[in-house]
């Protein structure tokens, strides 16, 4: 008895002592934390690049992929891919190039000022399902 007692003591104490807050950790968090900031300006648009017109729905979840990417839009609706921000494959670069030779900025878009010409930052949505195996 005096050992699950003693047991039981043990246990409690040491549940208290890890509860309570360092005084370590207190002047770390005072003294010296720094906020990383993303250098890279937001996307000004989203732009799906190969959204399927399928009227019938499925049932189950499609797999999305963003990239963002440099683009330079002309007033035509034209988009040209000048960087992307993270490396890409060259699969899907390849993939992405390809969809880009059609896909084009609507006019009401342009119009309205939804979309501007000239250089910005944009995300290119695709399905992978969709790439070539």
């Amino acid at each position: 008895m005096k050992t699950l007692l003693g047991l039981f003591f043990l246990f409690f104490s040491f549940f208290l002592l890890s509860c309570q807050q360092s005084s370590h950790s207190q002047t770390t968090d005072e003294e010296g934390t720094k906020e990383l900031m993303d250098t890279t300006p937001k996307a000004t648009a989203i732009f799906w690049i190969d959204k399927s017109k399928d009227p019938l729905k499925k049932e189950f979840p499609i797999p999305i992929r963003s990239v963002k990417t440099k683009v330079d839009i002309d007033s035509t609706g034209k988009v040209e891919i000048l960087s992307y921000v993270k490396p890409q494959d060259g699969k899907v670069r390849k993939y992405i190039q390809h969809r880009m030779k059609m896909f084009r900025v609507s006019k009401i878009m342009l119009d309205s000022g939804f979309v501007k010409a000239g250089e910005q930052y944009v995300q290119l949505r695709y399905m992978p399902e969709k790439m070539p195996k």
